[in-house]
């Protein structure tokens, strides 16, 4: 299991991307994702290069996702 903290792409408003709702709604409540779990990021300077980071990876463009 990987571990998310404030700060990093599972907590943020922009990751997710091809992840089921459900899924990403677990992710954030739990702060926890599978190994292996890649998601979309939708951040706008991001969006030409259709990146696909992990849950705890992190940049400068983070915002913290609305609370579930």
């Amino acid at each position: 299991m990987l571990q998310i903290s404030d700060g990093q792409c599972g907590s943020c408003r922009h990751f997710g991307d091809g992840i089921p709702q459900d899924q990403l709604v677990q992710i954030r409540i739990n702060g926890t994702a599978e190994h292996g779990t890649i998601g979309g990021c939708d951040l706008a300077t991001n969006a030409t290069m259709h990146l696909k980071v992990s849950p705890i990876g992190s940049c400068d463009g983070y915002e913290a996702a609305e609370a579930a």
